[in-house]
């Protein structure tokens, strides 16, 4: 490169930037709202897939009440339940998925937190309530097949207003 007068010279006289660049540059603004909106709505399904926290919702006509809830999605999960735990949030709560019908029976060992649970068919009716004591090796047994069981702070159910009969929707 040579330099006259305080002026560049272009030694690469055949590239013209404008000329060049300019067609890439304007492509570039008309994709860059699309990518954009692309990155942003991945990132979002991204952060979703990876958190494991999922929400139940009781309803009858009047009223709804939402839980934040824990999935016990491995049988290892499942049988570890509450266990070992000091404390659960307020509007927290464990739910089971068996995947199919069970009459599967719940007990408190080494639970150290008073729950209580509600026993859920697959089509989301709440079929039963029962209160648990900490410790308690009492089996709570459903009053028939269900498919999904939710463990809350004893009282949860009582002090929503909630009762056998009323919807439950799960989204995991």
């Amino acid at each position: 490169m040579t330099v006259r007068a305080g002026v560049h010279e272009n030694t690469w006289g055949h590239i013209d930037i404008n000329v060049s660049v300019g067609p890439i540059v304007a492509q570039a603004r008309n994709i860059l709202p699309f990518l954009i909106i692309l990155l942003v709505i991945g990132g979002t399904v991204l952060f979703a897939a990876s958190c494991k926290g999922s929400t139940v919702a009781f309803s009858n006509e009047s009223q709804v009440a939402t839980l934040s809830v824990e999935v016990a999605d491995t049988p290892s999960e499942a049988a570890k339940g509450l266990m070992g735990r000091d404390t659960l949030g307020e509007n927290s709560g464990m739910l089971f998925d068996f995947q199919e019908d069970t009459r599967t029976a719940f007990y408190m060992k080494d639970t150290r937190i008073p729950l209580s649970i509600a026993f859920i068919d697959a089509d989301g009716k709440v079929l039963a309530i029962e209160d648990m004591e900490p410790f308690d090796l009492t089996r709570v047994e459903p009053p028939g097949p269900y498919r999904y069981a939710v463990e809350v702070n004893k009282g949860w159910f009582e002090r929503n207003g909630i009762k056998p009969g009323y919807r439950a929707t799960i989204d995991i």
